[in-house]
């Protein structure tokens, strides 16, 4: 019994001694079918250089598309000013041509004016001679468009200025008429016998019948 422990503890200590001098008994294998990496170059560069040259491409794309936008932008900008100076020229004329036509209006609009009112007055003395009695004469007219007029004249007689009055108020454009001074003045002629009578008439009429012409 005692034996046979014995030997085995020698065995124990071969091992131990054959394992310290050769350490490589206790390596273990764990990496199968170990094989080494490499890098093909000639396999690869093929690749490498279709994804420089497609960077290159990519690279001028955009190169010349930003060239391209800037002269197309430019070009627009051209354009744009063009149309604008067009556009302020063409403003410029018009402005020309409405301040012709303002000051033609003007003008047209005073000769209407001037024409309207010697149609008006051309109507009115009409319209005065044909009511006016033949023994009254008129030495002065006042008035305006509004229709209100004041008249100088002369009589024969008293009862001339009567008469007129009651002419002019049977005449259906007049408003109202009222003498206001009434006088005897001596005649100019050789004849003192002679006389006559001065008086004021204020007469206001519808001033519409004297905006058209009345032949």
């Amino acid at each position: 019994m005692f034996n046979f422990q014995l030997k085995k503890n020698n065995k124990n200590a071969n091992i131990k001694s054959d394992s310290s001098q050769n350490p490589k008994i206790l390596e273990v294998n764990l990496i199968k079918n170990e094989m080494q990496i490499s890098f093909d170059w000639s396999q690869h560069l093929s690749t490498l250089f279709f994804a420089v040259l497609v960077t290159i491409l990519f690279v001028a794309e955009i190169y010349f598309g930003l060239n391209w936008w800037t002269d197309y932008e430019g070009k627009r900008v051209l354009d744009s000013e063009t149309k604008f100076n067009q556009v302020s020229q063409d403003i410029r004329a018009l402005k020309t041509e409405s301040d012709q036509i303002l000051a033609f209006k003007k003008r047209a609009d005073v000769a209407n004016s001037l024409l309207e009112n010697h149609i008006y007055w051309t109507n009115f003395l009409d319209w005065l001679e044909k009511n006016t009695l033949s023994t009254v004469t008129y030495s002065g007219i006042s008035g305006k468009s509004d229709g209100i007029y004041d008249l100088a004249a002369t009589a024969n007689a008293f009862r001339e200025v009567s008469w007129q009055t009651r002419a002019f108020m049977a005449d259906p454009s007049v408003i109202s008429v009222r003498v206001d001074e009434a006088s005897l003045e001596k005649s100019e002629k050789e004849d003192a016998g002679l006389s006559t009578v001065g008086f004021n008439l204020s007469l206001e009429v519808d001033p519409q019948i004297f905006k058209t012409n009345l032949k």
